[in-house]
């Protein structure tokens, strides 16, 4: 027999996008004849790296979607190509999808340039308490 349990965590922007993620830990009636009670550190383990993942992937998506608007002219700069970013954080790596926005075509005609809004915030592919 076992217990399982639900933790859904949820974010919202300042644009109204929801982000909800569910982590579920299953529990067993057998282990608490080994006395062994309440959360390990293994659940919390787990607990922490789902949140960390959700939080870090709504800031890089609300990051990205901002910096995809040209500061010129206020129209969405053309997409170049996603690709995905590692990103090293205390509760482990946490991938994220990572757009590469073109400079404006109306503001920079004939400039071929793009670049990734998630380097700016992150270039060394780590967070802060890493660094």
């Amino acid at each position: 027999m076992a217990v399982e349990w639900t933790i859904t965590i949820e974010g919202r922007n300042e644009f109204g996008d929801v982000c909800r993620k569910a982590v579920r830990i299953d529990k067993s009636w057998e282990r608490l004849f080994d006395g062994d009670l309440g959360l390990s550190i293994e659940d919390s383990k787990t607990i922490m790296a789902a949140l960390q993942s959700a939080v870090v992937n709504h800031e890089a998506e609300t990051y990205s979607l901002f910096r995809r608007v040209c500061p010129d002219c206020h129209r969405f700069r053309p997409v170049k190509d996603y690709t995905t970013r590692r990103i090293r954080t205390v509760f482990g790596i946490v991938e994220v999808r990572n757009p590469r926005w073109m400079l404006c075509r109306d503001c920079y005609p004939g400039m071929v340039d793009a670049f990734a809004p998630l380097r700016e915030i992150c270039p060394d592919r780590a967070t802060s308490e890493l660094m």
